[in-house]
């Protein structure tokens, strides 16, 4: 008996075998998206196993399962599907997009996207339509403000004005401090972003740590603004064409502040051909002003009263000119995206002109398994600009009114002791041409679902000539007794460049087990960097006007320089997922770097390795129970990071090298080098950045699955080791100091940031954003030998056991109370040693953003404020001593008391009055202004350091888009219209009267600098 129910058992098992085995079976089918194209890398998982696969690059998958299994579906952007296995052998799915997961998705490092969770460094992602609301044709400029810790300055104004990109401050005392531009997975420049058309980029990424170095090599130490073109799309070959056009108004943001109490004179009297403004009172006299009339020798005349913004006259208004188009389409196998864009500025000051052209192509195609892609980018520039205009604008006193004197003439000018700056417009001018391309050719293969590779090359190449040139001037009319005669001179460059760049990736996509996902990639990068660059430069053109190196006669020099190096790396990235709430990232790059090469030095003494380690915790998905209307998501990140810094190094500073001097032993000599008093250690290691940093990311309540606050804060921690510095050398030989490892900094570094979206509704939204960002850099080691780095008065600085950078310049001693140390004469006493005077960098600075979205109007603005820093003001010392600050009227022009000062040697307040044997002058008015133009106060630097606080209104932005059913018929599919400003409002501290925007230069200077402008704009889109 029991034998018969052990064969049948054995019978009932066999079936249920068989059974079962019937149920198991292979699934095919094409997933798609909503306009029927095909989606590759779409994985496919059975739930509750670890069976998975992955669409091709056709969209076609295969994978087995059992009959009432149930498919995942899962895609970056699209929503998640889940299907249960039928009777049918073939399931195609049409995935959904997720809009709350389309604008998440970052662009990480060298093509790689992540969804945020994934992401274990502090990172910001600015839109595309953020980056164009102001119509600002410079995308770096349209960064400021829109950043936590991202800080744009603008160094150099005009018709094509120049910018620095910081993140988290300064830290390097010697390298690049620079942030790393990417465009398009290549290695860029900041130049290259400002070329770009802004019309043609979809996103901007901004990974504030150094995490990206392991990808992008040792430049990325300073953190990544990863920069994402616009790509045809895949919409079934249909063409699309879109128009932009923009007109922009530019006029004078402000101008300094000037007393209004005196004129034009000196001591006090009346002169009609002075520069300074140290005349008599205003008393609405008609006097003479100016040198006399060349051909008959009499003088204009004016009323001698004050004129405010008489300096606003000499500049006219500007008005630049872009326009775009575009055109673009694709299929399901390849896409096509072609741009064309110019822009024709005329500056603020007559004449200054620039003009560019960018074109750009890019275009994809799929063969299979093989895909290709290209991008060609050109760039052709034209500038035209004046030199030292503004210098000699400042020396105008405030009775004359400019436009008398726009002639041209030199010898039609208002002082006897400068030039006209209607003849510097005219005369003194650099022109310059460039051409620049940047091509990039992609060539990708999907191995399989799990694997696949990428080779992508690019090379850029610059060409470039510039001239400056100055014109002769013979002085007709003499006043000191020597003619002001203007001797001609020409320089002229010629220069060049190209990079090479090279990646090799092959990328690793697998899911490990239900719950652990690995995503990795390794490869292989090359660069090669060259430059070149002659100037010839002489005197005394012979024949006017005509600007080429023959027809220099007199002290003909040329100058050579040229550089070429090479870097390699092989690197590694791995990230692991744990339940899609718990994620590891790691990296790792070894580097070899031809600047490194010395004689005798093997090639394993110029390689060098760094790594990161960074982590991303989601406690709301690891426990549920946390998740409420009230925190919706909570994130927690953080990692540390190890990288390179090679930027101080030039491509030969490790061999012996020499110069040619003017001739020796004099000009016109015998042709000669010399070898420099510097050199370097043959042992030199390139800079190393540790950080640690670690960050938290809130989402508040939720209302309708949208979070209506989110709250992001950062901390990082840098020391910035070995860097490359001058130290001294005891030698027999000429050279006198060497660069060595030594110096360091240490750099701690805060970012908050805050949005709010206070009000949703399906016609209204208005979104509210806020950034905090703070960071202090400490120099805790220079060299051996010395505790300080940096020259000149005033001049940047670094001192060992204080914050960096700092100004260093000439200033009054003091006692212990802080009060100046006089003479007994009165005179102030200047210390002997340059004392600091302030730090040039913020403590803070304060991001506001804001925008409101209604029935297709859209009114965006931005703003920043920084504080906690100082700056050196070049034009105010020059207004000072021309007599036309405030600081010069305040005091009545005569005898006064040195504020906050006391006597040597008694202790206590000074109570006399300031009359110095030194400051000559018959009467107090004169001994006052040659106190004044002293080195006694204009010659101390402290006196023109100034609280560099500002406020700017950055962007107003209006925009209406104009709804499609009044466009029906029109053969118009879209069409936008906009006004904008930039720059509309400064507000700035009582004591920086208007004489320098704080953000222009480096803590020092704005003597050269157009004065700041305001900017209007009007455009207009059309898409077909």
């Amino acid at each position: 008996m029991k034998k018969n129910y052990s064969g049948i058992l054995t019978l009932l098992l066999v079936f249920l075998f068989q059974t079962i085995s019937a149920q198991e079976k292979n699934i095919s089918g094409v997933v798609k998206d909503e306009v029927g194209l095909p989606l590759p890398g779409v994985n496919i998982l059975v739930k509750g196993t670890t069976n998975g696969a992955q669409t091709d690059l056709d969209g076609n998958y295969q994978i087995t399962a059992n009959v009432g299994d149930t498919l995942v579906f899962s895609y970056i952007g699209m929503q998640s599907q889940e299907i249960v296995v039928g009777d049918s052998n073939t399931i195609n799915v049409t995935l959904i997009e997720d809009a709350s997961q389309l604008e998440e998705v970052i662009i990480t490092a060298v093509g790689i996207k992540r969804k945020p969770d994934e992401i274990t460094t502090a990172y910001e992602n600015v839109k595309a339509e953020e980056i164009v609301a102001a119509n600002n044709p410079d995308a770096v400029q349209s960064l400021a403000g829109k950043v936590s810790g991202l800080q744009i300055n603008t160094t150099n104004t005009g018709v094509n004005p120049s910018t620095t990109i910081r993140l988290r401050g300064t830290r390097s005392l010697s390298g690049s401090n620079s942030a790393l531009i990417v465009i398009d997975n290549v290695i860029s420049t900041a130049g290259t972003l400002s070329d770009l058309d802004p019309e043609i980029i979809e996103s901007i990424n901004v990974l504030k740590g150094p995490n990206g170095a392991a990808l992008y090599g040792s430049r990325g130490g300073n953190g990544v603004i990863v920069v994402t073109t616009k790509k045809g799309e895949r919409n079934q070959g249909k063409l699309n064409i879109s128009l932009s056009s923009t007109v922009t108004f530019e006029e004078v943001a402000f101008l300094p502040q000037l007393q209004d109490r005196y004129g034009k004179g000196y001591w006090g009297e009346i002169d009609a051909f002075d520069q300074g403004s140290w005349g008599p009172e205003y008393d609405g006299s008609i006097q003479p002003v100016g040198l006399p009339y060349p051909t008959f020798n009499d003088f204009r005349y004016g009323t001698y009263e004050f004129k405010e913004d008489n300096m606003e006259e000499f500049f006219v208004q500007g008005v630049a000119k872009q326009n775009t188009i575009s055109l673009s389409g694709g299929d399901r196998e390849g896409y096509y995206s072609l741009t064309a864009n110019r822009r024709n500025t005329d500056g603020i000051i007559g004449g200054d002109e620039y003009k560019k052209d960018f074109f750009a192509l890019s275009a994809g195609k799929t063969f299979g398994k093989l895909s290709l892609a290209g991008i060609a980018r050109f760039t052709t520039e034209d500038q035209s600009v004046s030199n030292g205009v503004y210098g000699q604008l400042a020396q105008v006193p405030s009775d004359v009114e400019v436009d008398q004197f726009n002639s041209g003439s030199n010898s039609d000018h208002w002082t006897a002791f400068g030039d006209s700056p209607f003849w510097v417009r005219n005369n003194q001018r650099s022109n310059a041409d460039n051409v620049r391309s940047d091509l990039t050719a992609e060539l990708s293969y999907q191995f399989n679902d799990n694997i696949s590779s990428v080779l992508r090359t690019n090379i850029v190449t610059n060409g470039g000539k510039s001239i400056s040139y100055v014109n002769d001037y013979v002085a007709e009319y003499t006043v000191t007794g020597d003619a002001r005669d203007i001797q001609s001179s020409l320089s002229v460059n010629n220069s060049s460049s190209k990079r090479l760049y090279t990646d090799l990736i092959t990328n690793f996509n697998y899911q490990l087990t239900e719950d652990i996902g690995l995503k990795s990639l390794v490869g292989f990068n090359a660069t090669e960097s060259e430059a070149f660059s002659q100037t010839t430069s002489g005197t005394q053109l012979t024949l006017p006007g005509l600007y080429t190196v023959e027809n220099i006669s007199t002290g003909v020099t040329v100058t050579d320089a040229s550089s070429k190096f090479r870097q390699q790396a092989v690197y590694a990235n791995v990230d692991l997922s744990y339940k899609d709430y718990l994620f590891l990232n790691l990296t790792g790059r070894q580097e070899w770097d031809s600047r490194l090469q010395s004689p005798g030095r093997d090639i394993g003494d110029i390689g060098f390795f760094y790594w990161s380690a960074g982590a991303a915790f989601i406690p709301t998905k690891a426990f549920p129970d946390l998740k409420t209307d009230f925190l919706h998501k909570m994130k927690v990140s953080g990692g540390f990071v190890k990288v390179a810094n090679i930027s101080a190094l030039g491509a030969h500073d490790l061999y012996d090298t020499g110069f040619r001097p003017a001739a020796f032993p004099y000009p016109n000599g015998i042709n000669s080098f010399i070898i420099p008093s510097s050199t370097f250690d043959n042992s030199i290691e390139p800079e190393f950045i540790n950080t640690f940093e670690a960050n938290l990311n809130l989402e508040l309540l939720n209302r309708g699955g949208i979070p209506r606050i989110t709250l992001d804060g950062s901390y990082s921690f840098y020391t910035n080791e070995n860097q490359i510095l001058n130290a001294s050398v005891s030698s027999s030989t000429s050279v006198f100091s060497a660069g060595v490892n030594v110096g360091e900094t240490e750099t701690n570094a805060y970012e908050v940031d805050l949005g709010l979206t206070p009000f949703k509704t399906d016609d209204f939204e208005w979104n509210l954003n806020f950034g905090y960002a703070s960071q202090r850099t400490v120099a805790t080691k220079i060299t051996d030998d010395s505790d300080i780095l940096g020259s000149g008065a005033p001049g940047i600085y670094a001192i060992q056991g204080q914050e960096f950078p700092l100004i260093r310049g000439s200033a009054y001693e003091r006692d212990e109370n802080g009060r100046v140390i006089l003479n007994s004469d009165g005179s102030p006493q200047v210390a002997t040693d340059l004392k600091v005077l302030g730090r040039t960098t913020p403590d803070y600075i304060l991001n506001f953003g804001t925008e409101i979205n209604y029935k297709g109007f859209r009114l965006s603005a931005t703003a920043d404020f920084r504080t906690g820093h100082v700056f050196y003001s070049g034009i105010y010392a020059n207004l000072t001593g021309q007599g036309r600050s405030f600081i010069t009227a305040e005091n009545g022009r005569g005898h006064f008391i040195f504020p906050n000062s006391t006597v040597e040697g008694t202790g206590t307040p000074n109570t006399s009055v300031l009359t110095g044997p030194s400051y000559g002058g018959p009467t107090p008015y004169a001994e006052y202004q040659s106190f004044v133009q002293s080195g006694d106060f204009l010659g101390v630097d402290e006196n023109f350091v100034i609280d560099a606080t500002a406020f700017k209104l950055r962007e107003v932005a209006l925009s209406y888009t104009i709804p499609n059913e009044w466009l029906e018929g029109l053969f118009i599919n879209g069409a936008s219209i906009g006004v904008s400003g930039r720059n509309l409002l400064v507000v700035l501290p009582k004591e920086n009267r208007r004489y320098n925007d704080p953000e222009i230069g480096s803590g020092i200077g704005g003597y050269g600098q157009t004065p700041p402008t305001k900017f209007y704009n009007f455009n207009v889109k059309l898409n077909f």
